[in-house]
């Protein structure tokens, strides 16, 4: 068969599809500024239309380079990732107007978004209908081993990829665009067809690593192999304390009030101070005391544990305040300490990292990045309640860890919005 394969993986697959396309959404601006033009001549608009238009340009730019940058994100999450990161930089670019009074076009801004949002909608779904992962596999077990490490979610997830067998003694191989791959090969005919593989340019993958792609969390095989570990992004960290700092200033006139508001009525509520604190484990390990406000009665005897669901210890406010987030209004001033960052894992206790760095050897890497108010464990998973969620919490903040970003950050702000209005993994 004529294949014309190239050795880049899926992902880079779909970066190159998006980068050429992305400039395809260039002329649709043009219109828009020509039409802001055309309709300035007819008295309909003014000139800050047109030039408004203009001013969109970094916004679409920028927008390009965030969805660029999140193709590798699992498959599931692609259209919400599109729908945020094509419109994310529009309210930047609109802040940045109100901070330097510079005066602008609302309904240009708005129609920038819509094209932004609309060719690059138009665009993925380009891709999803010719970029289908077309793979074929030489182990008639690999399906089903797939199927067993995407869980619960196999049957929505299964639609993104289409498996073919390819048994030995065919020597046509069928068309594809990758390979599963599950083992070494156990006899010359298998080595022959990974031979042939490599020599068609045909990408190989894991059955872990596709899994991964697509459900966003390491597989379970990472926690406990010795010689995989991930590494940090300084200048993104760099970048994002900046961001961290400005945001929780910029918001202080909304949460000092309501931190206030919220430390009274849990003085009324149940007797004993409306702040808990606690040591936790932060950045590379260090130590740090957490701030929170008290959801559950005093004790002066509180042994390290799990908080359970309907938990007795857990007052009548408490509950509220846990299934809204608000009792983590305090760890604000802990971000602005830089113990903390808005988005990360969350900070676990010292006595139950102790603990699972001696069970888990991938566990500590966890720390590689500022624990968070919220993270991408939280927004999936929920809260951990016990050792064997913790393993699956691990997995996803492991997946964190390996490709945290701009894109990723923003889409676990929009999910957790869905945590603080549905009470989503609280406990």
């Amino acid at each position: 068969m004529n294949q014309k394969n190239k050795l880049a993986s899926q992902h880079a697959a779909r970066q190159t599809h998006h980068l050429i396309h992305s400039l395809g959404g260039l002329p649709l601006l043009g219109l828009a500024y020509v039409a802001g033009l055309a309709l300035q001549g007819l008295g309909l608009v003014t000139n800050l239309f047109p030039n408004t238009v203009l001013w969109c340009l970094p916004a679409y730019l920028l927008a390009a380079h965030l969805i660029y940058r999140s193709v590798h994100l699992p498959v599931v999450e692609q259209f919400s990732m599109l729908i945020i990161n094509s419109l994310a930089p529009y309210p930047v670019l609109m802040l940045g107007f109100a901070l330097l009074q510079h005066r602008y076009s609302r309904g240009a801004v708005l129609t920038a978004a819509l094209i932004t949002m609309t060719w690059f909608w138009l665009v993925e779904m380009r891709a999803r209908k010719r970029q289908k992962l077309v793979l074929v596999h030489l182990d008639p077990e690999a399906p089903a081993n797939l199927k067993n490490k995407l869980g619960a979610r196999q049957a929505e997830l299964m639609r993104h990829i289409e498996l073919v067998f390819w048994p030995i003694g065919e020597t046509s191989l069928p068309a594809c665009n990758g390979a599963l791959i599950t083992d070494k090969p156990e006899s010359p005919e298998q080595a022959h067809q990974l031979a042939q593989l490599k020599l068609h340019h045909i990408r190989l993958y894991s059955v872990a690593v596709l899994a991964e792609s697509l459900t966003g969390k390491k597989a379970r095989e990472a926690l406990t192999d010795p010689l995989w570990q991930p590494d940090s992004n300084p200048a993104y960290d760099a970048v994002k304390r900046i961001a961290d700092c400005t945001l929780v200033v910029l918001l202080a006139p909304f949460w000092v009030p309501l931190g206030l508001l919220v430390a009274a009525a849990i003085r009324m509520d149940s007797p004993g101070p409306a702040l808990f604190s606690q040591t936790r484990t932060g950045w590379h390990g260090k130590p740090f005391r957490i701030w929170k406000f008290r959801t559950m009665v005093q004790s002066k005897h509180q042994e390290t544990q799990f908080a359970q669901k309907n938990d007795s210890r857990i007052t009548r406010l408490g509950r509220f305040l846990r299934k809204s987030r608000l009792d983590e209004i305090p760890q604000l001033v802990n971000v602005l300490l830089g113990h903390m960052s808005l988005i990360g894992p969350r900070p676990e206790q010292h006595a139950f990292v102790e603990k699972f760095a001696i069970e888990i050897p991938s566990y500590p890497y966890r720390h590689l990045v500022r624990p968070g108010l919220t993270g991408w464990a939280q927004v999936m998973q929920g809260y951990a309640a016990s050792a064997g969620e913790t393993h699956l919490k691990l997995q996803y903040d492991l997946y964190y860890v390996s490709h945290y970003s701009i894109a990723l950050d923003l889409l676990i702000a929009v999910k957790t919005v869905r945590t603080i209005l549905t009470g989503f993994g609280a406990r």
